[in-house]
């Protein structure tokens, strides 16, 4: 076994430990950022990730090769536009701006899906909501209006019971296959409708889906052709708090339990894709403690910011299923 050839798992502890530098907050340990993943299904690499808050300057960011990007806040308010474009998804020129919106600090996500939400809220396309926003028209966001939004989007493509509470805009994922959010993305390319005709329903306050639209059979087949992506036939649930706060948990699949605490040790804090994880948000991550009992590994490590400088200390939970 060797947890570090899933992709899955190393791209989700990372965007989980960016995400927790923001802590839904400055989690009382440091600037708040905000952080998440840009994906299609594939993730969009080398794209511009332009934020635009409700009060301070305006921010970018560029994606890395797992979709992931973050920006440390200097002022901003909330909320936050947000927007990626550019970049390449699969090696092709993304040509597609997507969008996005936080109402609090940590995860965002930029995906199709979060682009139908966006297009809900404002009533208008994406492009032309992000183009004319200003101060006034964020402060006048409310988080019961994207909630309410995301759920009309997620009613109206079929989606709900699927995303089981899972929110396609601040629910930490990795672009790969065997992820819930990915798999629903790649579930929403397959399902009958381009992009920009669900774009152009998705404005409508009764948005429905067009006839022959079909995310379910979609995501089913999206499933049986996953296969996971570790190799493995198990699942790996993961947690990742930061400060004792409340954990950003993600599953993987495709990974087996390890037979004993020396295995599971030895796989992840050994390995310099798990430690180099901190380089990500500018520093360095040291794992200080690891444990393995029944089917819970627990590892704490402190990331170090050098940009701050402050120190995070870190709890990870790997409980295999």
């Amino acid at each position: 076994m060797n947890l570090l050839k899933n992709v899955a798992l190393v791209s989700g502890l990372s965007a989980a430990l960016l995400a927790g530098c923001g802590g839904g907050g400055d989690g009382g340990a440091g600037t708040p950022v905000l952080s998440g993943v840009a994906a299609v299904g594939a993730p969009i690499v080398g794209g511009t990730v332009s934020v635009t808050c409700a009060g301070g300057s305006a921010l970018s960011a560029t994606t890395l090769a797992t979709g992931a990007w973050q920006v440390t806040t200097s002022g901003q308010t909330l909320p936050c536009a947000v927007r990626v474009t550019g970049g390449t998804v699969g090696g092709a020129a993304n040509a597609t701006p997507y969008h996005s919106i936080a109402i609090n600090f940590g995860t965002v996500n930029i995906t199709p899906l979060t682009d139908l939400i966006v297009a809900n809220l404002g009533g208008a396309l994406p492009a032309t909501w992000f183009g004319a926003i200003n101060a006034g028209a964020l402060q006048a966001i409310t988080p019961a209006q994207i909630s309410a939004a995301l759920q009309r989007v997620s009613d109206a493509l079929g989606m709900t019971a699927t995303l089981s509470g899972a929110n396609p805009l601040s629910t930490a994922f990795a672009a790969t296959n065997g992820e819930l959010l990915d798999d629903v993305l790649e579930a929403l390319a397959a399902a009958g409708a381009s992009h920009q005709a669900l774009l152009a329903l998705a404005t409508n306050p009764s948005f429905t889906a067009p006839n022959g639209f079909d995310f379910l059979s979609a995501y089913a087949t999206v499933v049986v052709n996953s296969g996971g992506g570790g190799g493995g036939t198990g699942t790996l649930r993961v947690a990742v708090s930061i400060s004792g706060q409340p954990a950003t948990t993600f599953d993987v699949g495709g990974v087996d339990a390890p037979a004993n605490q020396a295995e599971f040790c030895s796989d992840l804090t050994s390995d310099p894709v798990f430690t180099d994880i901190g380089n990500s948000g500018g520093g360095s991550l040291t794992v200080n403690s690891c444990s393995y009992s029944g089917n819970v590994g627990t590892v704490n490590a402190t990331l170090s910011l050098t940009a701050q400088p402050i120190s995070l200390p870190y709890t990870m939970t790997f409980t295999f299923l």
